[in-house]
């Protein structure tokens, strides 16, 4: 079987030898992110502290190893987030903490790469401003501009996720 890729991020340390991570940042087919744990010799020692972001490598469900972020995720990360920082912003700092919105970039291009329509993706945007920001919500009107940018953005495309790695 192939491998895959998904984005990741160290949590911080787990049970003795482990250390939790977090998988597919934001991506609707992880649920927004799945916490597993993995054995940290798997991850380089640069790699092993909180927040360190990288792509998890993943074969027959296997956590196999982790790759630093590709360009194309980076171009990715970086045309996705210069969007919701001028257009979105909902709690309004952008211009002091520009990688606020980092988490939702992986759900939001998941969306983007199955051609997900304007509407869907407004809904996106407006899930995360009431259940995970617990904000009243932009109308679904003042939303639909904001996903036709993020809609016209020339994005590069990654694989999909494959299946969940064993947790031990």
């Amino acid at each position: 079987m192939r491998e895959t890729r998904i984005e990741a991020r160290v949590v911080g340390p787990g049970s003795l030898g482990f250390l939790k991570i977090t998988l597919g940042l934001g991506h609707p087919d992880f649920g927004g992110g799945v916490q597993i744990e993995v054995r940290a010799e798997l991850i380089p020692a640069p790699l092993r502290i909180a927040d360190s972001r990288f792509l998890a490598v993943i074969r027959d469900g296997e956590f196999l190893r982790v790759e630093k972020a590709s360009a194309a995720w980076r171009t990715i990360e970086e045309r996705t987030r210069a969007v919701l920082n001028a257009d979105w912003d909902p709690i309004g700092v952008a211009d002091t903490v520009p990688d606020e919105y980092d988490g939702y970039i992986a759900g939001i291009y998941s969306l983007l790469s199955r051609n997900a329509p304007e509407e869907e993706i407004a809904k996106h945007l407006l899930a995360i401003e009431v259940g995970r920001m617990g904000l009243a919500g932009a109308s679904l009107e003042s939303l639909r501009p904001i996903a036709a940018k993020l809609r016209a953005l020339q994005l590069p495309l990654l694989e999909r996720a494959g299946p969940l790695p064993n947790t031990r």
